[in-house]
C-alpha cells in the first residue's frame, strides 16, 4: 500500500525477482491509460479509473494523466493513501459504512471533494445527523444495483427515485446529489467479450432509464 517502488530491481532479470512480484512495461501502461482517457473524451464522459487493482501512488499518477483527480477508491486505507498523496476528488465505492464515520467525515473535510455512496434512506438520516462544517457539505452518488446483487437499490424499485429525490431535495446546505453510480460485478462470472458487452450494455440502459 506505500506506493513507492524498490529501484533496486528496476531492469532486473525477471529470474532474478523476489516472488511475488508486479511487473508491468512502463510504456504499455502509460499507453493505455491515455488510450481509455482518449476514448473517454471522445464520448464526451468523465472517466473515474479505480485504484483497487494496483493501490499505488505511482499508478493512480498514470490513471488521471497527472492531473491527480477524479479516482475510486474500495477502502479508507486507499482513500487515505491518495489524500496523503496529494490526490483529490475521491469516490468511496461502498455503501455508507455508518461504524466508519468519523474517519469519513474526515477525509470529507480535508479533501475539496470526497464523495459518498447511499443506498438506503438510514444511511441519508444519519449524514443529516453528523452534518459538516459549513460551507462543507456531503457529496452523494445514488447506488444503483443494475443486476449485481451485492449493493445497492434497484432502479425499477420506486424507493430508488423517491430516495434521490430526498438526498437532492431535502436538505441541500448539508447534502448534494452528484450522480448515479452502478457496478457491473456480474460481468466476472463471464468467459467472453459478447457477454461482458451485453451486461455493459443493459447496465448503461438501466442507469440511463433511471435518469430520464
Amino acid at each position: 500500500m506505500a506506493g513507492h517502488t524498490d529501484s533496486r530491481w528496476l531492469g532486473a532479470p525477471l529470474e532474478l525477482l523476489p516472488t511475488p512480484a508486479l511487473v508491468l512495461d512502463r510504456a504499455k501502461v502509460r499507453s493505455n491509460a491515455e488510450r481509455m482517457r482518449e476514448r473517454c473524451r471522445a464520448l464526451g464522459v468523465r472517466l473515474r479509473p479505480h485504484l483497487k487493482t494496483h493501490k499505488t501512488l505511482a499508478g493512480a499518477e498514470v490513471a488521471t494523466g497527472g492531473s491527480r483527480r477524479g479516482l475510486v477508491v474500495s477502502t479508507l486505507a486507499e482513500a487515505q493513501l491518495l489524500a496523503g498523496g496529494g490526490f483529490d476528488d475521491l469516490l468511496y465505492a461502498v455503501p455508507l459504512p455508518g461504524g466508519r464515520l468519523a474517519e469519513i467525515s474526515e477525509l470529507a473535510q480535508r479533501l475539496e471533494a470526497f464523495q459518498v455512496l447511499l443506498d438506503c434512506p438510514q444511511s441519508l438520516v444519519l449524514l443529516r445527523q453528523h452534518p459538516l462544517p459549513p460551507p462543507k457539505r456531503w457529496l452523494v452518488w445514488l447506488k444503483l444495483d443494475c443486476g449485481n446483487g451485492r449493493a445497492g437499490v434497484r432502479p425499477s424499485d420506486p424507493a430508488a427515485l423517491s430516495l434521490a429525490r430526498a438526498i437532492a431535495e431535502e436538505a441541500p446546505e448539508e447534502v448534494t446529489l452528484v450522480g448515479v453510480y452502478a457496478h457491473c460485478g456480474d460481468t466476472y462470472a463471464c468467459r467472453d467479450v459478447p457477454s461482458i458487452q451485453a451486461i455493459a450494455r443493459a447496465t448503461t440502459a438501466a442507469v440511463l432509464d433511471f435518469v430520464t
